[in-house]
């Protein structure tokens, strides 16, 4: 048997809750270095009762933090989602709620110092290779202030109120705004058709009226898991999804990589902004309230012309924000486009998110 001896933090970033770990506590093998994490975690099992995992997919999270070489970048910061029932970690998508702890956690740790009243943290994510900022408040003892989390929907209790703007998110995944070519493309199962919108910012998102389900938009999480023929039919769209963005750029890409939400066909549009009620369906449960990649794409996708989300096709340099309305409250999500040889280019979203680091120690784990 061999043991690791691993100095890690529990964070809770947004809605979710990640062991966060200096990827110097590692083993430099990647194959290695995610037996060691799996373990870590106590996965697989449905429980990870013999591991820091919490055995639902928003607390099964990991965010592998390193300084970075480069000069006008701190951090590098790579986000796993830890299989509970699987021995994988899909790495092949960013956490951005979990992005939100990334700066507290290298001030927690020294890697970067305080600068009172706001330190800036500017961070590469590894998983997609763009950049993006958190902006943390100081207090003037160089301390990191406490408030209530009533801005959050979805979490309860204290925390910090950090600023992320995630720069140039277009392409994330497939280096496509538009990944088919297509505003709205249109699937078919069973002779029925189910259209969408397919939109790579943050991440890569396939957005359907939820209406073509005979839902409203509005259901709770357990309703929609319970409902076993949607559920079959999400994943049937998913892999569908997959293939056509596969076949449309001649390059291989995973079911896992693609992201899908549903929306509600009652859009409330007011002057550059819109609300939205939405629900993303992931692969073992609905999302208990909305994740912030997520949003950033949502939000993408109501500025660009003709998809089926779009609110306003004259957002060209005008700051345009969305309220997404999901099962825990809302998530506010701003962002600023151009336009270029008729072309969309988002050159910003930004989304104020809290963070709290739980706890800082050692965890044993054994092989």
């Amino acid at each position: 048997m061999i043991s690791y001896s691993i100095q890690c933090a529990i964070v809770r970033g947004g809605t979710t809750k990640g062991i966060f770990i200096n990827t110097n506590q590692l083993p430099a093998d990647d194959a290695l270095r995610d037996r060691v994490l799996l373990t870590l975690f106590g996965s697989p099992d449905v429980r990870q009762i013999n591991g820091l995992g919490g055995g639902d997919p928003l607390t099964s999270k990991v965010a592998l933090i390193c300084s970075s070489k480069e000069p006008d970048i701190d951090i590098d910061y790579r986000s796993g989602e830890v299989g509970i029932d699987e021995g994988i970690i899909n790495y092949s998508t960013m956490c951005g709620n979990l992005a939100s702890g990334v700066g507290l956690f290298a001030l927690a740790t020294n890697m970067i110092k305080t600068v009172a009243p706001e330190t800036k943290v500017r961070i590469r994510n590894l998983n997609t290779g763009k950049l993006l900022e958190a902006c943390i408040p100081i207090n003037a003892d160089h301390s990191v202030p406490q408030i209530n989390c009533l801005a959050v929907d979805g979490v309860k209790g204290s925390g910090t109120e950090i600023k992320l703007t995630f720069l140039k998110p277009g392409g994330s995944i497939t280096g496509e705004l538009l990944p088919t070519g297509n505003a709205i493309d249109r699937l078919v199962i069973d002779h029925h058709e189910y259209p969408c919108s397919i939109v790579d910012c943050g991440t890569l998102y396939a957005f359907f009226p939820a209406n073509c389900f005979g839902l409203m938009g509005n259901e709770q999480p357990e309703v929609l898991d319970a409902n076993v023929p949607f559920k079959e039919t999400i994943e049937v769209l998913r892999e569908k999804v997959a293939l056509l963005i596969s076949t449309q750029l001649k390059k291989p890409h995973a079911a896992k990589q693609i992201k899908i939400a549903i929306f509600a066909d009652t859009l409330l549009i007011k002057k550059n902004n819109a609300e939205i009620i939405a629900r993303v369906i992931n692969r073992y449960k609905t999302h208990k309230a909305f994740p912030v990649t997520g949003a950033i794409c949502m939000s993408a996708a109501s500025v660009i012309p003709n998809t089926l989300l779009n609110v306003d096709d004259n957002a060209d340099h005008t700051e345009h924000t969305v309220f997404i309305k999901h099962p825990e409250g809302i998530i506010a999500t701003k962002s600023l486009c151009e336009w270029h040889n008729e072309k969309v280019n988002v050159l910003y979203t930004s989304v104020n998110r809290s963070a709290r680091i739980l706890m800082i120690g050692t965890a044993d784990c054994f092989m």
